[in-house]
This record gives structure tokens, sequence and C-alpha cells, in this order.
């Protein structure tokens, strides 16, 4: 029984302890969050203090928003501190920020705090743009608490009243500042003066449907151009339109600040001409005349080739040489010009045949008459031919002939002839003297018939008059020898070849490794190669190549030799070549460096050699390394691999490197080092 109250005592003491406990706790905000002013782009902050009764709690924080005012109320994002910040833009000027603080059993919400969201905005300046000298205008802003200015001396500003001072423009500005910044509207302005009337200037006469451009130097203000009798229409920008035929006059009148002013400008509207048709007959005799006649009068008459024919004032035609040409009846106004046309044809008598007067048996010459239409014919079918409609002579044996050409036309028949002679061509023997010549050398040739000509083929060579022939480039030329007479041109050639002294060119490696068999190549192949130390490198072979055979002549291409190291040191391979020009020879040095030496043992030669250097993208990669195997890798100078590849030691390696021109950094690393190198690309 005792044990039983106790136990519903403690409970009750419990209770009211528990009860006591919860009811001390008070939650309250003494810091409420203030108003904040910022530019739009920039961040407000709003801060609010808790303080929790007797500090037992933990404060937690959300805050709300409100875009209409404080109606209605929303999240304003994921802050859980006493500390919102806001990212402002002009959209949100006028909201308001709330804080809410709880700490588990009770909540509190703090006063409203507004944001205002200031922006740099100068707004625009209104009003007139133009004021005379002396008077004034008002300009005004929308926003207020700006300054205004003026840029020069055509104007003054104060409070917005602008007053003319001299005649130009001014800008007049309108300047905002606020915690933003500074901002300014402008507004260009016109400073007026009294003008006086100015003559419009520009073409006086058009066409119907054509247009002109009238121009008045009065611009500075407003104007209208305007006709009083509507035989043309003008547009504001003083293009003027011709509608009908007659005359017009254009009126243009200005207006400024100052005051207005009127000119006016008389123009005529033409209408097209028609050119009419010329009559009268076609053909005409050279030296003779007929008159043509046209349906409108009052145009001019004009020939299109007075060689052939001219024409008087009156369209009298006169002949003057065989040959086609136009008659022109010419008229022209505003509207243009319109032509009429009449094509003639002008004959002629027969004119003296041009053209040579032998030809050789077999050969054809060709004769001319300027007189066109005409026939040909001979006088001895047997001596010679000739084409009735071509003037083309052919030779058939020795003798002389008579070659007529006859013209029928307007004129009446005309002819005009000429003495033909025919027969054998020049007799001439085979070249005889050297066929090859060296470069600055001679060789004389002849020909037993004298008198001819001698000449080459191309440049390789010259020639001169006496048949001496020097050398100029290397290759082959063809000399010919030439005998003209009046029946003929008779032409024999030869061959001749120019040489010269071997022209050398060797190539290979200039770094080698001991053991290697190396491959110099030199050109034109024929040669001999040597070698300096034997003691170096050993030549052990030569190989000649040659191409296929051109004018009877095998040209040598390349030749290679097997060049085998045997020693450290440097070495001179020597390639010699000679022809019956002189002789010739080119060296390559190549070295194979002595091993060095450390703490008196010999170490391995190791080498990381490029050539050539600098090159086109093609070089070739040799590594002289104790190891048997290295990976290569090629970067540029900013660190960006631009190759990779796994290569055998002491060999020649070609590498083909596809990359810009520029600086490349090559590293070579074995399983006892890393060695290092650098190439040059230029393209």
């Amino acid at each position: 029984m005792k044990r039983s109250f106790y136990l519903s005592g403690l409970l009750f003491c419990s209770f009211m302890l528990s009860f006591m406990s919860t009811r001390a706790s008070v939650l309250s905000i003494p810091a409420n969050p203030a108003n904040d002013t910022v530019c739009s782009g920039s961040n407000a902050r709003f801060i609010i203090g808790a303080v929790d009764t007797p500090g037992t709690h933990t404060i937690t924080y959300s805050w709300i928003v409100s875009t209409d005012g404080g109606s209605t109320w929303s999240s304003a994002g994921a802050s859980t501190s006493d500390t919102l910040t806001v990212s402002a833009t002009v959209a949100m000027n006028g909201y308001w920020y709330k804080g809410i603080a709880a700490d588990g059993t009770n909540a509190d919400t703090s006063a409203a705090a507004l944001l205002v969201v200031d922006t740099l905005n100068a707004g625009t300046i209104t009003g007139l743009s133009s004021v005379c000298i002396g008077s004034n205008i008002t300009l005004a802003d929308a926003i207020s608490g700006g300054v205004w200015s003026a840029s020069n001396a055509h104007a003054t500003v104060s409070s917005g009243i602008v007053t003319g001072v001299s005649h130009g423009f001014d800008t007049v500005k309108y300047t905002v500042t606020n915690k933003c910044g500074t901002i300014a509207a402008a507004a260009s302005v016109r400073v007026d003066t009294t003008v006086v009337s100015l003559p419009i200037t520009g073409p006086t006469v058009t066409c119907t449907g054509h247009f002109i451009d009238l121009m008045n130097v009065n611009v500075l203000g407003s104007h209208t151009w305007s006709g009083n009798t509507g035989n043309a229409t003008i547009a504001a920008d003083g293009t003027l339109t011709g509608l009908a035929y007659g005359n017009d006059t254009i009126t243009y009148n200005f207006t400024n600040a100052c005051n207005s002013v009127s000119s006016t400008y008389d123009i005529h509207v033409d209408t097209p001409l028609a050119a009419g048709v010329i009559s009268g007959t076609a053909t005409l005799c050279a030296g003779s005349d007929i008159s043509l006649s046209e349906t409108v009068s009052g145009g001019t008459w004009l020939s299109s080739n007075s060689g052939i024919a001219v024409v008087d004032g009156s369209g009298t035609v006169t002949g003057v040489a065989q040959g086609s040409v136009i008659i022109s009846y010419f008229l022209s106004n505003g509207c243009g010009a319109s032509v009429a046309t009449f094509a003639m044809t002008i004959e002629g008598i027969a004119a003296p045949i041009s053209g040579p007067d032998s030809v050789g048996i077999g050969d054809m010459i060709t004769l001319v008459d300027t007189t066109s239409g005409g026939t040909w014919s001979t006088s001895n079918t047997s001596v010679d031919s000739i084409g009735a409609g071509t003037g083309v002579v052919t030779g058939r044996t020795i003798g002389t002939s008579t070659i007529v050409y006859s013209v029928t036309n307007t004129c009446g028949t005309t002819s005009a002839s000429i003495t033909m002679n025919v027969g054998n061509h020049p007799s001439i023997s085979a070249i005889t003297g050297g066929d090859s010549v060296c470069i600055g050398s001679t060789v004389t040739l002849s020909d037993v018939v004298s008198g001819g000509t001698w000449s080459v083929k191309n440049a390789n060579a010259t020639v001169d008059n006496a048949g001496v022939v020097t050398g100029v480039t290397y290759g082959m030329d063809t000399v010919y020898y030439s005998v003209t007479t009046g029946f003929g041109t008779t032409v024999v050639s030869t061959t001749v070849f120019v040489n010269q002294p071997p022209v050398i060119t060797i190539s290979g490696p200039v770094v080698i490794a001991l053991g290697g068999d190396y491959f110099p190549m030199a050109q034109p192949a024929g040669g001999t190669w040597t070698n300096r130390r034997d003691n170096v490198g050993q030549i052990v072979a030569n190989s000649v190549f040659y191409d296929t055979l051109i004018n009877s002549i095998r040209y040598p291409v390349v030749s290679y030799c097997s060049y085998i190291v045997v020693g450290f040191g440097k070495d001179t391979i020597i390639y010699t070549d000679h022809n019956t020009c002189g002789t010739r020879s080119d060296s390559l040095i190549v070295n194979l460096p002595l091993p060095a030496v450390t703490n008196g043992v010999a170490a391995v030669p190791v080498s990381l050699h490029i050539y050539p250097n600098p090159n086109q993208g093609a070089f070739v990669l040799n590594l002289s390394s104790g190891d048997d195997k290295a990976t290569v890798t090629i970067t540029n100078v900013v660190g960006e691999k631009v190759k990779e590849l796994n290569i055998p030691t002491n060999k020649n390696i070609d590498i083909k490197l596809d990359a810009p021109a520029g600086l490349y950094l090559i590293n070579a690393v074995t399983a006892t080092g890393n060695y290092s190198s650098k190439v040059t690309i230029t393209k």
C-alpha cells in the first residue's frame, strides 16, 4: 500500500516538472530584418536575430517572400540561416521578406523588410529638335533629379530650357547619378539662322516616264516639293518624273526654326522620237553616188565606215572602196536617241594582185586581190593550176604562165594579171661536223651548198651564220640549215648533244654507328666511290642504276655504295665522276664519336641523331645505344604529343611527321636511359 502511494506521487511530481519546463520555454525575434536598397545585379542581404529562453533549444530558420505587397507569401528559397542573400533584379523591386525562427516547440515570424532595386536609367529626352539663334525651346525627361548640359557653344541649356547661340548642331545631355553609377541621355539640337531663298539645281529636260533629280542646298530644316501643271510629279527627295509632254514649274518650300522661303524651277517634259524609215538603192559602185531619203526630218546622217562610203547632210552616199557599210539616220531629244539604219554594199573594180611571182614544182602559194567576188584562172595549165575561188597556185612543171583575176559587178567586168614562174626546189646536202659540244665550247658544222641560213630548235645551243655551234645549257638541241630561192625552201638538220662536267650531288648519314651498313647515294651514276680512313669505314660495294635509251644515248641516273663502319672517328666518303667535259667530285663527312669515359671505365656510346635537320617532315632517326630497343615520343613546344613509336636502336629509322612547321622535341627512352633531341620542320 505504501509502495503504490509512493510511486503515484513520484509520477505526479515528474509530470508537474515537465509541464513547468515546457511552459517556461519562450522564443522571440528581437532583431528584425532591415529594408535594403541595391542596384540591379547586386546582392541584397536580410538578417534576423532570434532568442530562445532559457536557451536550451536549437533554433532553425526559414524565409518567406511576398511579391504582391504583403497579400500573399511563399518560400523565399533554401536558406536555413539567420541571413538571406538575394541576387536582385529590376523585376524584384518592391518585394517584401520575412524570417521565421523555430526551436522545435515554438516559432516566431519577423517583421517584413522591403527590397528596393535601383537601376541606372537616364530616360529619354523629349521636345523640339531645333531652335533659332536667340530663341528658346524646352526639353524634358521623365527621370527626375538629373543635370542638363550642352556639348559645345552652339546652344546653352538650363533646367531643360535650350537657347540658340550660333548656327550649327549641339548635343544636349541629361545626366542622372545614383548609387548604381552615372548615365546620360542625349539629344541633338540644331541651331538655325535666318535663311534666304536659294536656287533649285538639276536638269531642265526629261522624258515622259523618265526621272531626274533636283536639289536645293537649303536642307537643314523641313521642306516640300510641288509642281503646278501636272506634266510632272516630284517626290519628297527631289526625284521628278515626267508625266506628259509640256512644261512645268517646280516649287521648293523650305522652313526652319527661324523662317520660311520658296524657290521655283522651270522644266520641260519631252516624248520619245520615232526614227522613221530610210529608203534608196542598196548597191553602189566605188566612185559613184546615190541619194537616200528619210520619212522623218531634222535628223543627222552617219556612215559606219568612211573608208568604204561617206554620206553628206542631205543623205547623198558616195562609194569609196569595196565592202559593206551601215548608213544611219540619228535623232535625239530629252527622251534619248532613236536611229534608223540602212545596209549598203559598195562594189569595186579588180585591184592589183599581190603575192609571190614564183613557185616550186609541187609547192603551193596564195595570191590575193582585195576586190572580192572574182574568179582566178591560169593561161598555161601544164605549168601550174589555180583554184578559181581561192587564189592558191600549185606548181606543176618548169615554165611560165599568166594568172588572171576577173570581177563582174555593178561597176562592169574588170581584171588584173600577174606572170607566174615555176621551177625546181633548191638542192642541198647533209650537214657535216661534230655531234656534241661542251657548255661554253664550240663545234663547227658545214654544208657543201653555200648561202643558206643556220638556226637551232631551242636554247640549249646557239649557232652563227658560219655554222659555229656554242653549247649553252645541258641537253639535246637540233641545228637546221635552210636554203631558199624563188622556187621554195629546202631544210636539213642534225642533232647536237650539249654536255657539261658532271654535276655531283651526294647524300647520306653524317652520324654513324659501329658495325652499321650505310648506303650513301650520288648523282649521276657511273662514278667511283672512295673513302679516306679505312680504319673508320670501308666501301665494300657499288651499285649503279640506268634509265632507258634517250636519243641513242644511255643516261645514268643514280649510284649507291655500301659503307661498313669498323671504327670510331671521322671519315670522308668521296664520289668522283667524269666525262668529255671534265671531272668533278663531292664528299660526305661521317662521324662515330669515341665513347665517353667515366672513372676509368669505357661507357657504351649513346647518341640520338636526326638528319636532315631542318627538314620538311621526313627525316632519319638513329639511336646509338647499348640497349636493343627504345620508345620514342615526339611533342610540340607546348607539350602536346604528336607521334609515339617503338624502334630498334643502332639503325636508321625513317620518320614521316605530318605536322605544321615549327620546333619539335624528341625523347627516346631505353631500359637504361632517357635521351633527347630537337627537330625543326620547315614547309
